[in-house]
């Protein structure tokens, strides 16, 4: 299930692209509105989110490929991930274990030791949860943008008497 995920994900990554490089076009291009700072935040927030997703499922997936790999036909074991053990390592070789939180791939040796099998998946950790952070500070900057435009609406008004500008007829 989660390799059809990953070649959906597959398949969104370029667009996911595609649509933050248009958008910061349109933003560095004149004639954007006056509260592009903030749309440009929450939408940053978004994508940022949705990069995560993307980038964790291609990992799910990736996990779920070598699983099913280590798992079936001729010449399958050991798993491809921990076929790069060194060769006093490999010779104790006794099964595998798949972790989907995090991301990885475990060799398990015949002396219960465990040792990371080869991969992509500290990379695909590392992106996921750099997106996932980078999501949250795009709300938390939102959130001070929005309380700094409430303070300052409010210190205008009480210095200004009001949205005339303290003019009156």
């Amino acid at each position: 299930m989660f390799v059809l995920l990953m070649y959906g994900a597959l398949l969104a990554a370029p667009l996911w692209a595609i649509a933050v490089v248009v958008k910061l076009v349109s933003v560095a291009l004149p004639g954007r509105r006056s509260d592009w700072a903030r749309d440009l935040l929450r939408w940053s927030a978004g994508m940022a989110a949705a990069g995560a997703v993307i980038t964790y499922t291609i990992g799910l997936g990736a996990v779920q490929w070598d699983a099913s790999e280590a798992e079936s036909g001729a010449g399958s074991s050991p798993a491809d991930p921990c076929r790069s053990l060194p060769p006093d390592t490999l010779d104790r070789f006794a099964g595998h274990e798949p972790s989907y939180i995090p991301l990885g791939f475990d060799c398990l040796l015949n002396d219960g030791s465990v040792v990371a099998g080869s991969g992509p998946y500290t990379l695909l950790n590392t992106v996921a949860a750099a997106f996932a952070l980078a999501a949250v500070l795009a709300l938390i900057a939102v959130g001070f943008l929005d309380e700094y435009r409430a303070r300052s609406g409010r210190r205008g008004d009480a210095l200004g008497g009001g949205s005339a500008g303290g003019l009156s007829a």
